[in-house]
């Protein structure tokens, strides 16, 4: 049990330092460029090695960019087509970067099995893919963890395009989390838990809702774990758990995210500490809230 706290509290802590934002494919919709915030290619790990492996040695990689190639996409006879890949090189010889153009003829080595008619179809790949056109509304420093003023969610089974929905997102000021962070210290019942007394609580958050005007509807709460004692809560019913949603409950107004037809909160995953005392100052606050962002 120990082994497995520790496990968790490692992965609290290191994850936030792993998390960068992603750069995404290209994806020609209705005749308009559209970002899409995956890449596509990388869900098989087959086609991901070999993809790899295909790419020269100098190809400029970064943190925005890990797999270090940008596809282009569209949508064609009902299916998601590969177009063609473009990757960044640096010549040494010159010191001078370029883009190298991998149409679908120099890639069909690669994808053999997926070759229709001269178009490469995305057959590996089921599930949503979200293209974003605009400003972006929602941006956490996570792989592909935003939205954009527009989307469009594909929902894709064996490279079938089966349906395409289209969303308008938009941000409504108000508290979130952190900012929120000393009024659910100070509005917390503590009275109620004279056999907590002096424990320090970490509250791990996740599907953070609200309504159209900013009121606190609800969230789970996966786990509290207890850090001066050690103990593990798994109970989004625990009186702890309850006692949470009811102080996030008198907060208001929250800030309102209207993501892809759903009123939430900017973070999919939050994961906060919270422990008795007066007031917070702001070194406290920015020590005890610990953002964490999941895909």
């Amino acid at each position: 049990m120990k082994k497995m706290v520790l496990c968790i509290l490692l992965w609290l802590a290191v994850l936030p330092l792993k998390a960068t934002g992603q750069s995404g494919d290209v994806i020609r919709l209705e005749g308009k460029k559209w970002v899409l915030m995956a890449k596509p290619i990388d869900y098989d790990s087959l086609l991901c090695r070999r993809m790899g492996d295909f790419l020269p040695e100098n190809v400029s990689r970064s943190t925005g960019n890990y797999s270090g190639y940008t596809a282009f996409w569209e949508v064609r006879d009902g299916y998601l087509c590969l177009q063609r890949v473009e990757a960044d090189v640096y010549e040494e010889v010159g010191k001078q970067e370029s883009t190298r153009v991998y149409e679908v003829k120099d890639l069909q080595p690669i994808f053999a099995a997926y070759c229709r008619a001269g178009t490469i179809q995305a057959r590996w790949f089921s599930g949503e893919l979200r293209a974003g056109k605009g400003d972006l509304v929602r941006y956490v420093h996570d792989g592909f963890d935003r939205n954009m003023e527009t989307e469009q969610v594909l929902t894709v089974r064996n490279g079938k395009v089966m349906e395409t929905q289209t969303y308008h997102n938009y941000r409504r000021a108000g508290l979130n989390l952190t900012k929120a962070y000393g009024e659910i210290v100070r509005r917390f019942p503590w009275e109620r838990f004279p056999e907590y007394r002096g424990e320090r609580f970490l509250f791990s958050l996740s599907d953070f809702q609200t309504t159209e005007d900013g009121h606190f509807v609800d969230c789970d709460i996966r786990f509290i774990f207890l850090r001066t004692s050690r103990k593990m809560i798994n109970d989004g019913n625990h009186p702890l758990a309850l006692a949470l949603k009811e102080t996030l409950k008198s907060i208001y107004p929250w800030e309102v995210l209207f993501i892809n037809g759903k009123y939430t909160g900017e973070y999919r995953n939050f994961t906060m500490t919270l422990q008795e005392k007066a007031t917070p100052d702001k070194g406290d606050s920015a020590r005890d809230v610990r953002k964490e962002s999941l895909n």
